[in-house]
């Protein structure tokens, strides 16, 4: 399957570096913000957020090229009583509740986006000094695939207490012996043996011990990529997001490993690719199409390593639009089905793909979209890819907002 992306204006990324000509002029066209508006939240006083400025730039008749312009452009904000920002850095630091714009400027071209901050109030009950509690304080499961759900509570500013668990970071220090979604809590055996579980945000995080007692041996382990049949990307600064998927310690059990895994492209000069898993087009606009090969490594729980591959090819543009499209990739040894409110995806009982389209909305990032996966007789769902926010309650229900072209993986386990 070949996907095309879409592109947002306020995902512009590193080109080609600027070159430098003796008979023409490089005139700044353009200034594009990161982290895009509506996307950055901070939860505590001094609490800081990185704003990065990307400049396109057109030097006669040649092709626009983009660079990293954040310290030489002016960052102020509307509402400094929300949060500060560094001038000429571009390092925001929240101040207090509320929200503020954040800008950028250079030589009269301006550029926004925004920041949120908010910090609960603290009163009685509430403590002096921000903490975090994690439940159950220890756990143990007895079969791959078998889940546990962990809770997080306490403070990130010294307040009240409140239920954090969507709020924090979860990491597994051993996603050989299970995995856990990082902003559910809820963790998925995938091997024997015992993993360090941690919740943490803003330099303040909790940690326990879950304990995985499996019997039997481990069969060959496996990783795969999707897209799997490849993408292909039409102009710079288009975006691709590649899911690796399967099993480091050789079960039977698919999980995502986006976050575990090395992520490499054979040639930067087409595709760069971050270690989520984000590959970012910057040959375009050629005369030929161009490839890179997509790498992802794993190491196994034996340390040995196991790679997977898959081509990105940057086409010459024909300056057509294309609608976001969500493609939904089906994995795992086992079956089932996935549906989307709002739009037209319902991808069948056999293993593979489906994916539909959705126009832009009245939303400034685009609109939500809400899967819900239905396990086939004798099938569990294993989970979502990471990409893919889990709603709360219903660990069979994920949402996604459209705001480029998008790809997740629904895993169905036997």
């Amino acid at each position: 399957m070949i996907l095309r992306r879409f592109a947002s204006p306020l995902l512009l990324l590193l080109a080609l570096p600027i070159l430098l000509s003796l008979s023409g002029c490089n005139s700044l066209k353009e200034i594009a913000i990161l982290p895009a508006a509506g996307t950055e939240l901070l939860t505590a006083v001094g609490q800081t957020a990185q704003f990065t400025a990307y400049g396109q730039s057109e030097m006669g008749n040649a092709q626009p090229t983009t660079a990293n312009i954040t310290t030489s452009v002016a960052w102020s904000v509307t509402n400094p009583s929300v949060a500060t920002i560094n001038p000429t850095t571009g390092l925001a630091t929240a101040v207090g509740n509320g929200y503020t714009e954040v800008i950028a400027q250079s030589n009269g071209i301006v550029a926004t986006s925004d920041l949120t901050v908010e910090v609960a109030a603290s009163g009685s009950g509430g403590t002096s000094t921000p903490s975090i509690t994690i439940t159950p304080a220890s756990a143990t499961e007895t079969f791959v695939g078998e889940t546990t759900q962990f809770l997080a509570n306490g403070s990130l500013t010294g307040g009240t207490s409140q239920n954090l668990t969507n709020v924090v970071q979860w990491i597994s220090s051993n996603v050989q012996v299970a995995t856990i979604g990082a902003n559910t809590g809820l963790a998925t055996a995938t091997g024997g043996g015992t993993t360090t579980i941690t919740a943490q945000s803003g330099g303040v995080n909790a940690s326990v011990t879950l304990t995985v007692a499996v019997s039997g041996t481990s069969g060959t382990p496996t990783l795969t990529i999707i897209p799997n049949a490849g993408a292909t990307a039409t102009f710079a600064g288009e975006t691709t997001q590649f899911i690796a998927l399967g099993s480091l310690n050789g079960s039977a059990i698919t999980s995502n490993l986006t976050s575990n895994v090395v992520w490499s492209s054979s040639d930067v000069a087409v595709a760069t690719i971050d270690q989520s898993g984000l590959s970012v087009a910057v040959a375009a606009n050629t005369s030929i199409a161009e490839s890179t090969t997509i790498t992802a490594i794993g190491t196994t729980s034996t340390g040995s390593l196991i790679t997977a591959t898959a081509t990105l090819t940057v086409e010459p543009g024909n300056g057509t639009v294309n609608l976001p499209e969500l493609a939904i990739y089906e994995t795992g040894t086992a079956t089932g089905t996935v549906t989307s409110s709002p739009g037209n995806i319902d991808c069948g009982v056999a293993t593979g793909s489906c994916s539909g389209t959705y126009p832009l909305s009245t939303l400034p990032s685009g609109p939500v979209v809400t899967l819900t996966a239905t396990p086939a007789t004798g099938a569990i769902f294993g989970g979502w890819s990471s990409n893919c926010t889990l709603v709360a309650g219903n660990p069979l229900q994920c949402t996604i907002q459209m705001r480029n072209n998008e790809t997740v993986g629904a895993i169905f386990n036997p």
